[in-house]
């Protein structure tokens, strides 16, 4: 009931953004979950002594990207990227010394930059393209189906294991249950919030999004593995951390985006 509970309140919340926000607020919010995932990743992967002291600064570097993103241009977005891992490449030169594996830090730094703040950066940038609100709004609904789809065939016609070694509670039939409602929600939904959206292009992008988003979450139950914690926090009742909620999008969105600049979708 808890987790219910709170996946109402956070889905009618976002709704009301998406539905009613301009770019300025939805940006701001979004920022405001990325810092939170940042600082739920650095907690997991960041835990030495000197790590520990360098974490504000790698929260700050990662951010970059997603605080560039309220121009929405992909150009400052990539600059703001770059600029990042300089200046996570400096800060592990200056603490070298202090630090039990300098090149351990670095990739763990830049990995949190890439996957968090990259990655969140693609949601302002896509709010902010023709019919953008729409667009975040018919991801979010694959990406719910993915998840309610996977959870429900999963527990009740699961058998063969998807991924044992990484996450042992996921199965090959929750698997296809979750592609197998992401691509009707995406069929249904698509074209009566984008009238342009062909049947065929609302599948293929429930299809496609909605294995992306499997990947994201897999990805992050690597990290958790890696790190051995069982969430990535404790701020969402009967869910786990921001980022816990958060991974299927990381990578979905900038997918989306990408195919909808290339003219794909």
């Amino acid at each position: 009931m808890e987790r219910l509970l709170t996946g109402i309140v956070l889905g009618a919340g976002w709704l009301l953004l998406l539905l009613y926000g301009q770019a300025l607020p939805f940006w701001l919010v979004a920022c405001g979950l990325g810092l939170m995932a940042l600082h739920e990743y650095c907690a997991m992967a960041l835990t030495g002594a000197t790590e520990l002291a360098l974490r504000p600064f790698v929260i700050l570097a990662a951010s970059l990207p997603l605080l560039a993103s309220l121009f929405g241009r992909l150009p400052m977005v990539s600059a703001a990227m770059v600029l990042a891992f300089c200046c996570l490449t400096f800060l592990t030169l200056r603490a070298y010394q202090r630090l039990s594996d300098p090149f351990t830090f670095l990739n763990r730094a830049a990995f949190g930059t890439l996957y968090i703040g990259f990655g969140a950066a693609h949601l302002p940038l896509l709010f902010q393209l023709s019919s953008g609100n729409r667009w975040v709004i018919l991801l979010t609904l694959i990406i719910v189906a993915s998840d309610a789809g996977a959870f429900y065939t999963g527990s009740n016609f699961g058998r063969r294991k998807l991924c044992p070694a990484i996450s042992p509670n996921k199965t090959v039939e929750g698997l296809l249950g979750g592609l197998g409602l992401a691509i009707a929600v995406a069929m249904i939904a698509g074209p009566l919030l984008l009238p342009s959206i062909t049947l065929l292009s609302s599948a293929v992008a429930g299809l496609i999004l909605a294995v992306v988003g499997a990947a994201g979450d897999l990805a992050e139950s690597v990290l958790k593995r890696a790190m051995g914690v069982k969430d990535s926090g404790t701020l969402l009742p009967g869910h786990g951390g921001i980022l816990d909620r958060a991974d299927s999008l990381l990578l979905a969105t900038p997918v989306l985006y990408y195919l909808l600049i290339l003219g794909v979708l």
